[in-house]
């Protein structure tokens, strides 16, 4: 007979599928033999009903645009609603929670009546945004008080008595037209009731990762490619054979699909670390419907206000963490649903804690949620000390309004039933979801703008940092002065902010192919700010993804090239025009903190009287403390986008495309810093001038990492070839556009770049510091031999060339 006393971690084993069941033999359980920790269980049907069935999907194909995502998170050992969604003018409460009550100054108030615990200022905060449904008073009928007996009701999830050998997701997934590994996945060692269906089940990833098959090292990747031409064909040797070398191969496909995941480092708290897996998981978007995980300690008999406390923390964090990670094209994809066997008493005990009740508040979290309050806060009335609460939303309740209002139906065959339906959603999954890239490779002519600020991951809606691998969407079209059609490419300065590990930011348009480039190096806790050309993407976007750490990032569009015409690119070699050490261009000392400085540049430095806008290399020098500088066409109100960032002490450089105001000069303002300041300008936009401009995928043309090719050595000068080669005419080009990235210095040095067959000419394109990466956007002429010259002035580096387009002549 079973303890009823049975503790929540003996009782969720005995709700799981165990990995090491040896009674289970088929495709998942094979995965698990051979150690990928993928989930135990066969398929309905003998073996031999498999056998030749292991070139069905394995992987799955990414989710459509409007399906739903619905990551469940358990809270076991019986949640304190009540400490949770605090009735905080319920003077019942007071009386019956004793000292464990929590004080109505310290609850986060959602309404007069009820209020949030205070360790879950995120979660205040997304209910604050609209995107958080608070559901009240959840049980059901004849509640048990055995955490085994209450889970496997929870994960059971039918009506009726009957035995629970099925869990409701598991038989979400019978329904469903096609059968695949990783449409339901749980973050944890072994599968749970509530994922296992008749015919078919979810799949469970270790939070630790993958062993065989999701390795990277260069010797296994040998190894797996062995394997997998092992089994490409039949070796003849029967059914079994050809089965056994099958699943290998789809250990090994399935393996590498995933190792992503695990390639960056994961967070040390267990939930934090669950939650991570669980949103790369999504990012990655490789079928997943359902995600699940759970986290324990939530049955606190004794000593309740510390363990609660930091289990709420856990919980916030752990939610903070999510979003953090989450690209932003999932957002609108993604609901959240917690769930716990059940709730506590209304009364606590002589030990500074709470016994087993039957009535708890749980949270549906996303942004296509309908956020309020649902339900009623169970009654505390006339409870006496062994009374529990009665529950007034059944649990079924729960499930059928997510099953129908965001896993696309089939509430009543799942849960055997008609349940009312709470109305959680206000959309429907996937509102906005971009579905394709369209691509142009028309040339186009240039609009300088007023730098306006597109995307602050600071502000609504995110709100967050972009975490490690983290994609953001931003609109660039219709926007900031933008047009919504007619253009090629749009100019942007990317600013990383806050970011505590050296990183970088990749920018490309949404829906296309991201590329291996670094546009925006992060360095580390300072800003760091850079120039991006890019062609919009699907629905006038793009993306921008932060490959290390967590960063905040900021956008502002600078101007953009369109298909009608406007002003063309006059290159030229490098003109000074302001020098704050010489007094060149008028001002002569540093330029201090708050103080904005006109330079002339229209009639000056090569810059006919009829230019529209200028490109610009500008220079921090010597930067006597951290600070920004803002360019921007004088006359205008100034804009709050950073155009370069830089340091104490440390030199910076960044490219600029600057709108030239109506007297003929540029403005230059420095926030906080005090530093030199350098301009000189190496091109020039006008009507007159003939260089249009076609924006391309990123093309490498040199790469120096390869064992094969050595880093450029100290006052060294690279040739690259230019014209003719990815993507770039052969004839007709006179200008290109370069990102470059000095990876690994290992000495402070600066990068020049110029036309091969000239001489070179006394600028830096990029300063990077030793054993920093350092990205920036570079504007070059070609030499009369379609080359242009790299030259790193000190101690050796690795330097990596791309491509990102050309001018016409």
């Amino acid at each position: 007979m079973l303890d009823t006393d049975i503790s929540t971690r003996d009782a969720l084993q005995l709700l799981t599928d165990r990995d090491d069941d040896p009674t289970r033999m088929g495709r998942r359980r094979f995965l698990q033999m051979v150690g990928m920790g993928a989930g135990a269980g066969a398929l309905a049907g003998s073996l031999g009903g498999s056998l030749g069935g292991f070139d069905d999907a394995w992987a799955g194909a990414p989710i459509g645009p409007t399906d739903g995502i619905l990551l469940l998170v358990g809270l076991f050992g019986g949640l304190d609603g009540l400490n949770t969604v605090v009735p905080y003018a319920n003077s019942h409460y007071y009386t019956q929670h004793g000292s464990l009550a929590i004080a109505p100054t310290q609850v986060l108030k959602l309404n007069t009546q009820v209020g949030l615990h205070p360790r879950l200022p995120y979660l205040k905060s997304l209910y604050d945004l609209g995107e958080v449904a608070v559901v009240q008073g959840v049980g059901y009928d004849n509640p048990d008080l055995s955490h085994f007996t209450s889970m496997a009701t929870w994960m059971y999830g039918r009506a009726g008595n009957g035995t629970p050998s099925t869990g409701w997701v598991g038989r979400w997934l019978d329904g469903l037209s096609t059968d695949e590994l990783l449409r339901a996945v749980t973050v944890g060692q072994g599968l749970p009731l509530h994922l296992i269906g008749a015919a078919r089940r979810g799949t469970s990833v270790p939070q630790w990762g993958l062993g065989f098959g999701g390795d990277t090292d260069r010797h296994d990747l040998w190894m797996y490619d062995g394997l997998r031409k092992m089994s490409a064909t039949s070796a003849g040797r029967g059914a079994w054979h050809d089965f056994v070398a099958g699943t290998m191969r789809k250990v090994v496909d399935v393996g590498q699909e995933i190792a992503p995941v695990f390639a960056r480092d994961l967070p040390p708290g267990d939930l934090e670390k669950k939650m991570t897996v669980a949103a790369r998981l999504i990012n990655a978007n490789l079928g997943l419907r359902v995600v699940d995980l759970g986290h324990d300690g939530f049955d606190t008999h004794s000593g309740q206000p510390n363990s609660l406390n930091e289990l709420l923390a856990d919980l916030d964090n752990g939610l903070r963490t999510f979003f953090t990670t989450l690209d932003d094209r999932f957002r609108s994809r993604v609901t959240i649903m917690t769930y716990s066997e059940f709730g506590r008493t209304s009364w606590s005990n002589a030990s500074s804690g709470t016994d087993h009740g039957t009535v708890n508040n749980h949270f549906v979290i996303g942004r296509a949620v309908k956020g309020g309050l649902y339900g009623q806060q169970a009654s505390l009335v006339g409870l006496q000390r062994w009374d529990r609460m009665q529950h007034n939303v059944d649990f079924r309740s729960l499930y059928a309004s997510v099953l129908d209002g965001w896993l696309g139906g089939g509430s009543s065959t799942v849960l055997g039933a008609n349940y009312p339906k709470i109305g959680l959603f206000r959309t429907g999954p996937g509102v906005g979801v971009v579905t394709g890239f369209p691509g142009s490779s028309l040339k186009g002519d240039w609009v300088g703008l007023t730098p306006a600020l597109v995307y602050d991951s600071r502000r609504a809606p995110r709100l967050l940092p972009l975490g490690a691998g983290t994609t953001a969407e931003v609109k660039v079209t219709g926007i900031g002065g933008v047009p919504t059609t007619g253009v090629t490419a749009v100019v942007l300065n990317v600013t990383a902010l806050g970011g505590r590990t050296p990183s970088s930011f990749t920018v490309w348009p949404t829906g296309g192919a991201k590329p291996d480039i670094a546009n925006v190096s992060i360095q580390d806790a300072n800003s760091m700010a850079g120039l991006v050309t890019v062609k919009p993407g699907a629905l006038g976007r793009v993306n921008i993804t932060n490959d290390l750490g967590a960063a905040h990032c900021v956008v502002a569009v600078v101007g953009y090239f369109r298909t009608t015409a406007a002003g063309r690119l006059q290159a030229q070699a490098p003109r000074r025009v302001m020098d704050t050490r010489t007094g060149l261009g008028g001002r002569k000392g540093v330029l201090a903190p708050a103080a904005t400085f006109a330079v002339q540049v229209r009639g000056l430095g090569g810059v006919p009287l009829t230019a529209q806008s200028v490109v610009v290399n500008v220079t921090a020098y010597a930067p006597i403390a951290s600070g920004g500088l803002v360019v921007w066409p004088s006359g205008v109100a100034r804009p709050g986008a950073s155009s370069l960032s830089y340091a104490t002490k440390r030199t910076t450089t960044n490219l600029v495309f600057a709108k030239i105001g109506v007297d003929g000069k540029i403005a230059v303002y420095n926030s906080t810093g005090s530093t030199h300041v350098l301009v000189d300008v190496v091109g020039w936009f006008a009507t007159t001038a003939r260089g249009r401009f076609t924006s391309l995928a990123p093309g490498r043309l040199l790469d120096t990492r390869p064992d094969t090719v050595a880093p450029a050595g100290p006052a060294s000068a690279t040739v690259i070839t230019a014209r003719g080669t990815r993507g770039v005419p052969s004839t007709g080009v006179s200008t290109v556009l370069l990102n470059i990235t000095a990876k690994a210095p290992s000495a402070t040095t600066s990068i020049t770049v110029y036309p091969s067959r000239t001489v070179r000419p006394i600028l830096n394109n990029i300063v990077a510091r030793a054993g920093v990466d350092t990205s920036g956007s570079v504007l070059c002429r070609l030499g009369s031999d379609g080359k242009v010259v790299v030259f790193n002035s000190a101690g050796t580096t690795d330097l990596v060339v791309d491509v990102v387009g050309w001018f016409t002549s």
